[in-house]
């Protein structure tokens, strides 16, 4: 079945201020230096309001994936797709933990998937966990490295954000695991720009550098919810 799902772009902007003598004197094109800057900008505001958004005008009326998935329910426990860990701290996870979380994912969403984490968690817990579960179990079977260059745990790569949470906290989903691109959507309706304005800041012989773009993110699959357990139903992430 398909859902219609409703886009409305939002605009991102930033506003630089360069002086004459930088615009001229620097050895390498400071548009492109603050275009760098730009892009991880806009990048880590679209994780923010993608993982994180609470459906404020602070992230334009995003709701994230952790959100969306702890919104199912006030019962943590019932909610299809979220797996309770052994304890409330980093030093209480499990290797059994994300085996079972990695378990929960429904097969159709098994090629793409992947592992979101905090890059402090993945060194700090997940790799902990790794070593403390390979006693009896060779770290090489879950703890690889990628074609590309990134980790595998448990044999899918594991992809960094830094958005996602880097210190203890009660009820916070502390790591993601599954398809992204199944479960939202991201829509460019206009990608980066940038705009010198010589004319603004005239009287202090600066330039503005004013950069946009145009977003929508629409997080719609995350499974269900239910009191029953046979009835509950994992989405892709």
């Amino acid at each position: 079945t398909y859902d219609n799902l409703n886009m409305v772009a939002k605009k991102l902007a930033t506003i630089t201020a360069v002086t004459s003598e930088i615009n001229e004197d620097s050895a390498i094109s400071i548009a492109d230096e603050i275009a760098a800057e730009v892009a991880q900008a806009y990048a880590e505001s679209e994780d923010q309001a993608g993982f994180n958004g609470d459906g404020s005008p602070s992230f334009g009326n995003i709701v994230g994936v952790c959100p969306k998935l702890k919104g199912l329910s006030a019962t943590i426990a019932n909610i299809a797709g979220l797996k309770v860990a052994a304890g409330n701290t980093f030093a209480e996870f499990l290797l059994q933990d994300f085996i079972d979380a990695a378990g929960l994912l429904p097969a159709y969403a098994d090629a793409g998937a992947a592992w979101y984490v905090h890059r402090k968690f993945y060194f700090g817990t997940m790799l902990r966990t790794a070593l403390v579960g390979a006693t009896n179990l060779a770290i090489g079977g879950i703890v690889t490295t990628g074609a590309d260059g990134r980790p595998l745990y448990l044999g899918y790569p594991v992809n960094f954000t830094q958005v996602l949470p880097v210190a203890d906290a009660n009820s916070q989903i502390a790591a993601l695991f599954g398809n992204l691109e199944l479960a939202a959507i991201l829509g460019d309706r206009r990608n980066r720009t940038l705009f010198a304005d010589p004319y603004s800041l005239a009287t202090s012989d600066q330039i503005r550098v004013k950069s946009t773009e145009r977003v929508d993110l629409n997080v719609h699959s995350v499974g269900n919810a239910s009191a029953t357990a046979a009835d509950r139903v994992p989405g892709p992430i």
